[in-house]
Order: C-alpha cells, then structure tokens, then sequence
C-alpha cells in the first residue's frame, strides 16, 4: 500500500498529524475578550445579572437599582431606584416577567418584587419570605416562584396572588443558599450553608436523597435532561451527579461563585473567584477544561448567550462595580473595506473612522494641530500613537510593541480594576498587575508572535523561540477616580533569540504592520502610524516617525559606534563601574586611615589634658593656702632695750598677681569671717613678697605661681636682733 511512497513522503505525513495532534506550547487563551461595559448613573456594587431567554435584554442589580440594557448594544433601556440592595434578579421562562428579591428589615418584609418587562413598569406583586432572601427561581412553567424562607427552608409562592403554595421545611439546619427546579419540573435541589444538598418532589416532601459537601453551596443546577445535577461549593469543589445520586466527576478550583449548563448539556461554565478570577468551561462528563476567560476584575455571578451551535457567544459578568463586564468576540466595524480616503491605513475609510490618524484620540477631541493648515484630526499625537521599542543584542531580538487606549476605555478598565483584589477606589501595584496578566492570558500568544516573526526580516540568520510577557506601561496605578482623560499603555515585550551572534552593521526589514491579535485588548486601540526605535548594545538608536502603512517596507541599519580608547585613570573608573566590588578594599583603606587619624588626634588631646589639669590642681592649691592663712608674721629689729617703742615695722610686701583668664569651673574661696573686736575692728595685714620690685617674666595663657615661703630679712648690724611674733586680735579671742 506505502510501496509508492517515499521514506521522505512517510516522515512528512506523521510530522502533520503529530502537529495537528499535540496541543499547543502556548498553554490556554480565550476565544472571546473584553468588548464593553454597561453604564448605570448612580449605580454602584453589581451583584446580579441576568440574561432574557430571547438573548436581547440583560438585568442586572446593583445597590438600589435594577437596570436593565440592550444586550448587543449594551444602551441603558430602564432603571428602577429601589429601597435597599438588589440579591438577584431571573427573568421568567417566558421573558415577560423580572422577579428580584431585595435585603429588607424586620418592618419591610416585602422582599420578593415584579417587574413587567414588555411595560418596564413595577408591578404591585410583593411577598416577604426573609429579609435577606439570597435567589429566587422560576418554575417550569412560570406559575411558580421559590424564595428562601426564615425557617430555613423555602417558599414555594403563586405568581398570581403572591401567597405561599407549600413550604420546604426540616430538612436544613441554616439559612438555604441554592434553590433548582428541574426541566420537568418534578424534582427540586436546595443546598444551605453548611454544604447539605436536598432533593424535594414537586409535592414538596423530600425524597431522602441528601448529599454532603465541604462547605457552603454556592450553586446548584440540573441539566435539561434531568439525569445529572451539578454542584458548586465557596471552596471551589465542583462534582456531578446522576440523577440516582451517584458521584460521576470531581474537580477543585480556587473558588467557587456561579454555574450554567450549555444548552446541549455537553459543557458546563464555571465562575471561579479567587486571586486569579476567570469563567472555566469543561466537560460536564469528566470535568476536563476546555476553554477560559481570564478577568482583572472581581466576579460575583455572570450570565451568558449562546448562538445556534450551543457555543458561549456573550457573557456578561457583575463586577462589583458599576458596571457590567462584557465579554465575546468583536464585530467588524462600520464602513470597514470600504473605498474612501483612509489616512491612518486601517481599512476604515475617514468619512466611518472615528479617528482618522491613528492617535487614540476621537477627531472630536482631537487638538493636536501642527499647524494652522492642517486638521488636528489629520496629525498625530506621537505620543500617543503606536509604538516600537527594538533592542538588539549579542543573542536576543527584543520588541516592545505599545499600543494607547482611548480615555472613555482607559476610564471604565481602571473602574473594572479598583476592586478586584482590594475593596478600596485606589488601584494598587497589585491590580495593575492582574490587569497586565490577564491580557496576556487571553490572547493568542502564539498568533502575536507569527504575526511578528513573519513580518521581520534579518540580513543574517533568523529569529527563533517566541516569548511575549504583558506589561502596563502607565495610566493605571494612584489614577484618580475622577480622572476621565489618563489613558492606559499597555506593552507586549516580544523576545526572540538570534540563531547567529550580532555583528555590525546589523540590517533588518519590517515588510508591514501586523495587526491586532485575535482575543487581544489591542482590538480597542489604533494599531496604525507607528513611531519606531532600534538600537543595539553598540550602536547608536535608529528612529523612524510616523510610518505610515502606505510607505509600505521599512529598512533599518544598526551602525556600530567606535568608542575611543580610555586612558589609564578612564580604564580604572570604567573597571569600577563595572566591577564595583572593587570599591570595597579602596573603602576599607580609606574607613581604616580616618579611624587611626581620629584615634591620633584623641591620644594627643587626652595628654594635654591631663597636663592641664595638674596645673589647674597645683595653682588651686596654692591659691587656697594662701587666703587660708589666718595669721601673718612681723619681724621687727630692736636697736635698744626698749625696742618694742622704737620698733619700726617691716611690711612684707607681695607681687600683685596678674589677672589671667582661667577657662575652668569657678571654685568657691574659704573666706574667714570677720568678727569684730570690742575694741574696734584690727587690720590684717598681709606679708609681701622681699623681691616684689623684681620683674619676671610668665607667659600670659599659663602663669606659673611662686610657691609661699617664709621670708626673713635684717639689717647687718653688731647689735643684737630679736624678734617677736605679733598675733592678732582674732586669735586671743579663739
């Protein structure tokens, strides 16, 4: 049979089919992305949301309202201001009717409420089951609404009349939290808070099928067949179950929030909160994934529209905000492939384009003017337009393709944002982060880089091995609430290696400009001028702005640039810069050398201290000796025997001291008191020094003090001297 067939031919026909086979290294993406939000005045906190049976209306439920939008369009068709916060809103099977359950308080019970979708009025059909009834469920044939009680159980209530039918009561001990009717509606599913799940017969008896959960029951749901059920649990346990009650599959997830069966009951959608929020889609006969929408946004319960061939084609998802997010593939736009005049090249002629050169902004805002006779909407703001970073280096081919959001989209994902990992308004490094990755995870990174690498073409060898990373350029992080004019910048950083090492000149081509990625945010922004820059590690940068599509390929040349020889001392400095651990040892030198400096400098200071303070000591000393002295002694020379009358007194005089200005502490003097005598106050006189008319010289800053001596002098003569010693009056007295 492969007689005919060459071995080449062989080994040519199993690569196809092993590539076709194997999955892609590229891991999971969307098949749908972010196309819009819906927008209610005043509203805040979305919780709810539904979608019509007929796919052209959507409810949804905030705190105090009820909206309800154009699904397609996303126009804001209605909006009811209600008392307290919306908890869930279902259209019945039929569409002409909205129920909604409100939070109420123990004088409001009137909790469950009507809307009339083909009037869009309020209807005056109200029960009060529970202040916090969390869902409420249509049934089959519409006739019937259950709402959870205060019993912990359930209310089966006529729509008619709004009165309680039966009661669904005994078989939970906390508050119900899931409710599902069959599609035949015979059986019925409640699940409460502590993950017990009940089946009840259409009579309202349960039929003693009860199955136990981890934890609080999140949703419950039959498929359309009646023969499985599925359940979702807060800890993001998902299992399936036969309508007998036998376990058929189980998966773990981060966290559980909301569920839906496709219409074929092939696929079941799964909202998964958590770090990472994303809606999930796998099969529901082994719980196998095949499909994800990544959000950057918090996700509390969803709804989705699916076209004929049972495939998910819209959701929609409550944010937590206000707005609803809307997710699915983007339409082509009006007039696009139309002839007509197209500045910016992007198949949209001027006369559709709502920005005719490219620049982000709408030509109605557009105040860009170069010059007096050009439009503003005819010159681009570069930057603002797309943009190319290209860096070369020995082994890599590094692209960063920027693209700028226009203001009104900029505004609604910042709002989407600030909740999705903290409750505040302020959007955090965090946030901004799981914006940038979700982008990223959602688009096709594999068409990114084929789009790419087929359009660059080398001189010498080629590009291999694709790797794109997500980053937020500016426009996201402390942006105000208020701020409807900062626009977002998002970055692709596209890396490829060089399959030969870079040698100058270095010469490339861009043969066009890829568009747009499919799944990509990058569909909501202008994808045509582009500003281009390339440089390389030793080369000077090479910039090109506008390219415009219609200048067609665009050829860059990487010259190397001569770097003049250093000197010796610029060698040096260069070897620091790039080895700085050489600093360390000339720091050490350095830090070492100033420490033995000041230790120096401490020494020498701590020795002529302690001389100074001997002096100061010895000087004080002296001092206090000297004024200390109580008595002062008079020699006096007798010439005859009556020498005590004929003594002539011999004073001792004393060199005055020169005033001298010590830097120490004031010390207190002893003084002695002078106590007067009865016989009139006595004189002390001090003895002065014999050489007081001899100069000597002391140096000013430091004098030195004679030392206190006794000093006797007499006249030479034959006679006889005698002295006597003269005490004072104080002394008798003591």
């Amino acid at each position: 049979m492969f007689a005919s067939f060459s071995k080449s031919k062989l080994i040519l026909c199993f690569f196809m089919v092993f590539i076709f086979v194997t999955p892609t290294s590229a891991g999971e993406y969307s098949d749908i992305a972010y196309l819009d939000s819906t927008s209610t005045p005043s509203a805040t906190e979305s919780r709810t949301t539904d979608i019509h049976p007929n796919g052209n209306i959507l409810a949804s439920g905030y705190d105090g309202y009820v909206a309800i939008h154009d699904a397609d369009t996303l126009e804001l068709i209605q909006r009811f201001e209600i008392e307290n916060d919306v908890l869930d809103v279902e259209f019945s099977p039929d569409g002409s009717k909205l129920a909604f359950t409100r939070s109420g308080t123990s004088a409001d019970t009137d909790t469950t409420q009507i809307i009339d979708v083909d009037s869009m009025s309020l209807m005056d059909k109200e029960h009060g089951s529970s202040t916090q009834p969390l869902m409420v469920k249509w049934s089959v044939d519409g006739n019937l609404l259950a709402v959870p009680n205060s019993n912990k159980g359930v209310d089966v209530v006529r729509f008619s009349d709004m009165q309680v039918e039966r009661t669904l009561n005994g078989e939970h001990n906390t508050r119900v939290t899931c409710i599902s009717y069959s599609t035949l509606g015979n059986y019925m599913l409640t699940g409460d808070e502590t993950g017990r799940v009940v089946m009840w017969d259409s009579d309202g008896n349960p039929t003693g099928k009860v199955w136990a959960m981890d934890s609080k029951i999140e949703e419950c749901s039959f498929d359309s067949t009646d023969e499985r059920f599925a359940v979702l649990t807060t800890e993001g346990e998902l299992s399936t179950w036969t309508f007998a009650g036998g376990n058929i599959a189980n998966i773990s997830l981060e966290k559980g929030s909301a569920l839906h069966w496709s219409s074929d009951n092939n696929l079941i959608h799964v909202l998964e909160a958590g770090s990472t929020p994303r809606i999930l889609t796998v099969q529901s006969t082994d719980l196998e994934k095949t499909g994800v929408i990544y959000l950057a946004h918090q996700a509390l319960d969803f709804s989705l529209k699916e076209n004929e061939f049972g495939t998910r084609e819209m959701v929609y998802v409550a944010t937590n905000t206000g707005h609803i997010s809307v997710y699915g593939a983007k339409a082509i736009p009006e007039g696009y492939g139309e002839s007509g005049s197209d500045l910016d090249g992007d198949n949209i002629p001027d006369s559709y384009d709502r920005d005719d050169d490219g620049d982000s902004i709408i030509d109605t805002l557009d105040k860009n003017c170069q010059s007096v006779n050009q439009l503003c909407s005819k010159s681009p703001d570069i930057s603002t337009i797309r943009s190319i970073e290209i860096n070369v280096n020995s082994t890599s081919f590094i692209l960063r393709d920027t693209f700028t959001l226009d203001s009104e989209t900029s505004s609604i994902m910042r709002n989407l944002s600030r909740k999705s990992l903290i409750a505040d308004a302020q959007l955090s490094q965090f946030e901004e982060n799981l914006f940038a990755q979700s982008i990223c995870q959602n688009m096709n990174t594999n068409h990114f880089i084929s789009s790419w690498k087929n359009v660059i073409q080398l001189s010498a060898g080629q590009l291999v091995d694709g790797h794109v990373d997500c980053e937020v350029e500016s426009g996201m992080t402390l942006v105000a609430q208020i701020d409807y004019n900062t626009r977002i910048a998002v970055t692709f950083v596209l890396v490829f290696n060089l399959s030969e090492a870079l040698s100058h000149p270095f010469e490339f081509t861009l043969k066009s400009q890829p568009t747009a990625t499919d799944s990509s945010l990058a569909q909501h922004a202008e994808m045509h001028p582009i500003d281009v820059t390339a440089t390389s590690t030793k080369s000077s940068s090479v910039y090109w702005s506008p390219w415009w599509v219609i200048e067609g390929e665009l050829i860059l040349t990487l010259e190397e640039e001569r770097e003049e020889e250093l000197s010796f001392f610029g060698k040096i400095i260069a070897g620091i810069i790039d080895y700085p651990i050489l600093l360390l040892p000339i720091l050490a030198f350095f830090v070492v050398g100033i420490v033995g400096i000041i230790r120096r400098m401490n020494s020498i200071d701590l020795d002529f201290d302690e001389d100074d303070e001997d002096e100061l000591k010895e000087s004080i000393d002296e001092e206090d000796d000297t004024e200390s002295d109580e008595e002062n002694i008079e020699f006096i020379d007798d010439k005859s025997e009556n020498a005590e009358e004929k003594s002539v007194r011999r004073k001792v005089r004393r060199k005055p001291k020169p005033e001298v200005e010590i830097e120490t502490p004031v010390i207190a003097r002893r003084k002695a008191r002078n106590i007067p005598n009865v016989d009139g106050p006595i004189t002390k006189v001090k003895r002065r020094r014999l050489d007081s008319g001899i100069s000597s010289q002391q140096p000013t800053a430091k004098p030195v003090k004679a030392s206190k001596r006794k000093v006797v002098t007499t006249k030479k003569n034959t006679r006889e001297v005698k002295t006597r010693k003269v005490v004072k009056n104080t002394e008798k007295d003591d």
